[in-house]
């Protein structure tokens, strides 16, 4: 008797590290056998029912059926839910040696948890698929690669934007395939600023699959692992390959009407107007320096070799302040208006102007003075009638 106790003793010790439950009945239904660490979950100790029947302590739900069946010389498996739990058990018919049925033995696991587990991730599973299915629904490329570049998610927005398939780019390394140029900076030093603080964002010019450029705003952003390391990177490129045009297209416009406004204030800065045949008047007004004593003399010689007069007049009345440098400027176009065969009548010098040509010794031989505007008008008339007769 103490040897079998002995014996009852290692078998429940044995079984009590195994997360399952084995029974035993004879043909009346009586447990002969009820062992196993599992037990414990639906609140039965092990040994507990040895002896009681089992037809009476399962009699509703299926149970009764499966054992029936297993008696019947059938063997099978089956799952039932007991006290919440759900168990999988296997029935097998237990023979003696003549191969009559004697009882049944049941191996049962539970299989709760891996239910759940299962469960878990089928709905992890169904969560993810919609989220990627909103992602292709963006009109943004979307996708994700691992730190060495390779590409492990591609959305529908990256393949309209790129034109490369899902199958075509995942496992390809990202720059290689996008061949991936940096408008301001350099490729690693993003990759340097993306590990150090988490995110990048500036514009890129990838190359789609087709070779045409795509300039694109892009945004990274590092996931790190549970460890704590980075992990991969989520990619979000906008395409303003459009936009860009068009800025570059206004900034050209721009510059236009930048050119043309100039062009318009250096004429109005600098008008040679006719008041008579082949006598021709330039009223300088405001301030001159040296760009705008050059454009005196561009504006001077273009006219008169467009119209061909014979007297220019150069009225200084309006201009405040003549220093040295445009003094020079302005006897050099007197003196360049000669050459093309044009008397030159410079009016309107102040006595401030007067005592700066005489500091420079400025050679009015060829150059005609006269105080005021109408003066130099009357004069210049006057020398046309007498060459006229």
């Amino acid at each position: 008797m103490t040897e079998t106790r002995e014996f009852k003793d290692v078998v429940r010790a044995v079984f009590d590290q195994l997360d399952l439950m084995a029974w035993a009945i004879d043909n009346d239904g009586k447990i002969l056998v009820s062992e196993g660490a599992a037990l414990r979950a639906i609140g039965v100790e092990p040994g507990a029912t040895v002896g009681l029947n089992a037809f009476v302590l399962y009699a509703e739900g299926d149970s009764t059926l499966h054992m029936r069946r297993a008696l019947a010389g059938e063997p099978h498996c089956a799952v039932v839910v007991v006290e919440g739990r759900t168990l999988e058990t296997r029935y097998e018919p237990m023979r003696a040696a003549g191969e009559a049925v004697v009882g049944l033995v049941g191996i049962t696991t539970d299989i709760t948890e891996r239910l759940n587990t299962q469960a878990a991730i089928d709905r992890q599973t169904l969560a993810l698929r919609e989220q990627a299915e909103l992602l292709d629904l963006a009109h943004d490329a979307i996708r994700v690669r691992r730190l060495d570049g390779t590409i492990s998610y591609w959305n529908r927005g990256a393949e309209r934007m790129f034109g490369h398939t899902r199958d075509e780019a995942v496992g390809r390394r990202v720059h290689a395939l996008m061949v991936t140029e940096v408008v301001d900076g350099a490729l690693a030093e993003c990759e340097r600023q993306l590990v150090a603080t988490g995110y990048w964002e500036g514009e890129l010019i990838q190359r789609r699959r087709d070779g045409e450029s795509v300039m694109v705003s892009s945004r990274w952003v590092l996931k790190r692992g549970a460890n704590g390391e980075p992990d991969s990177v989520l990619e979000i490129d906008t395409d303003i390959t459009a936009r860009k045009q068009a800025e570059q297209a206004e900034a050209r416009r721009q510059q236009e009407i930048i050119r043309a406004q100039a062009l318009a204030i250096e004429e109005l800065s600098t008008p040679l107007i006719p008041i008579a045949d082949e006598i021709l008047v330039m009223p300088l007004i405001g301030m001159m320096d040296s760009v705008r004593a050059q454009q005196v003399m561009h504006s001077l010689l273009s006219g008169l070799a467009a119209s061909r007069g014979k007297f220019a007049i150069l009225d200084i009345t309006g201009v405040p302040v003549v220093d040295t440098a445009v003094a020079n400027a302005i006897l050099r176009a007197a003196h360049a208006a000669r050459l093309l065969g044009t008397e030159v009548i410079l009016t309107g010098i102040r006595p401030e102007v007067a005592q700066t040509l005489v500091s420079i010794e400025a050679d009015l031989s060829n150059i005609t003075t006269r105080g005021t505007l109408q003066s130099g008008i009357a004069y210049a008339l006057g020398r046309r009638g007498r060459k006229a007769l």
